[in-house]
């Protein structure tokens, strides 16, 4: 698990021998001072290692071209040792500009359509360096009950937890949806949160680039006020930052409440009776209202699980609990989110 690594263990997939002893420091030093703002790290996401390990990542991921049409086989014809040499040239000259991120929409499982954001290569390429930097000192301050697009965390993980939790006495579910996150993220919100572990101004111009960038669709670009384009590369972490508020009070004043159990912007809390959770919705939707976000009203429902009850969805799963005994069975999982013998009990 991500919260219980130590500063001998690498943060996120396995990256060259320095790039992973850069990661370990920078995790090891968030790790002893909480409070500490990191400086110089610019230089670090510059450097030639840092940016031939955001390559090998961007290239792995494949994806489809951005605005210029510059493909991931385009940038491997021209040379790829060119192109990070000159990539990194403009960042060390402070010449780099971020271009528009091209939306397209993907089908969701209920009829409707999902925005996404496909930055162009270059720009994967310099989101995924200050990834490399910018996660393990934020990792060093995450929580246990986050579990999306984090290091040794996974979606299985979190339906595991939620089948301890239902095993337990957790029959109160608050199943909670956010009304348009990723378009509702308030960016100068955003900025302070970064800023409160990142002092390198380039690096926080870099991710203000990111955000203000603006999204091209049908050929007409339109400049957000708030919001970060699902698809980026930086997003995910980004959108982990931000939520990280909900995690932090929720430890503090509402685990007498309930467990909430955060996957992304999805997330739960179980609770052991329906006053704690009916009030578990009223302090949520407090927090995300000083975020500038605010429960879906017709998405976010209580759900009673005893007596065989209604259940409720989580990553692209039904759970409920069984009429014969405690353990949860769920059917309707989508692809491999989950494992159907691992979650049920079975």
């Amino acid at each position: 698990m991500a919260g219980k690594t130590g500063p001998n263990d690498p943060v996120g997939d396995e990256p060259s021998d320095k790039v992973r002893q850069l990661q370990r420091q920078l995790w090891a030093a968030a790790k002893r001072a909480p409070e500490r703002r990191f400086h110089a790290l610019y230089g670090q996401m510059c450097r030639a290692d840092i940016l031939h390990e955001a390559w090998k990542r961007v290239r792995r991921n494949r994806g489809a071209a951005g605005v210029d049409r510059v493909t991931i086989g385009a940038v491997e014809q021209y040379g790829v040792q060119r192109f990070l040499q000159e990539l990194a040239e403009v960042l060390h000259a402070g010449e780099y500009g971020a271009q528009v991120v091209r939306r397209v929409y993907i089908p969701k499982a209920d009829g409707a359509k999902r925005p996404l954001g496909i930055p162009t290569v270059r720009d994967r390429v310099v989101q995924m360096a200050a990834k490399l930097v910018l996660e393990p000192i934020f990792e060093a301050d995450f929580l246990l009950s986050s579990y999306g697009f984090r290091p040794r965390r996974s979606a299985q993980m979190a339906l595991e937890r939620l089948r301890q939790l239902g095993n337990h006495g957790a029959d109160h579910v608050l199943d909670a949806d956010i009304e348009n996150y990723f378009g509702s993220i308030d960016h100068d919100k955003l900025l302070t949160l970064v800023g409160q572990r990142v002092g390198d101004r380039r690096v926080l111009k870099l991710v203000r680039l990111w955000l203000q960038a603006g999204v091209m669709e049908d050929g007409v670009v339109r400049h957000p006020a708030a919001g970060t384009p699902q698809g980026g590369v930086i997003s995910p972490l980004l959108s982990n930052i931000y939520l990280h508020v909900l995690d932090r009070v929720w430890a503090k004043h509402g685990a007498h409440l309930g467990e909430l159990v955060r996957y992304a912007d999805d997330f739960v809390v179980l609770c052991g009776n329906a006053s704690d959770c009916e009030e578990a919705q009223a302090r949520i939707g407090h927090v995300l209202g000083r975020l500038g976000l605010k429960l879906h009203p017709q998405k976010t429902q209580r759900v009673v699980l005893t007596g065989g009850r209604e259940g409720f969805d989580f990553l692209g799963c039904h759970l409920r609990k069984r009429m014969s005994g405690r353990l949860w069975s769920k059917s309707g999982c989508a692809g491999t989110t989950c494992t159907a013998g691992r979650a049920s009990g079975r």
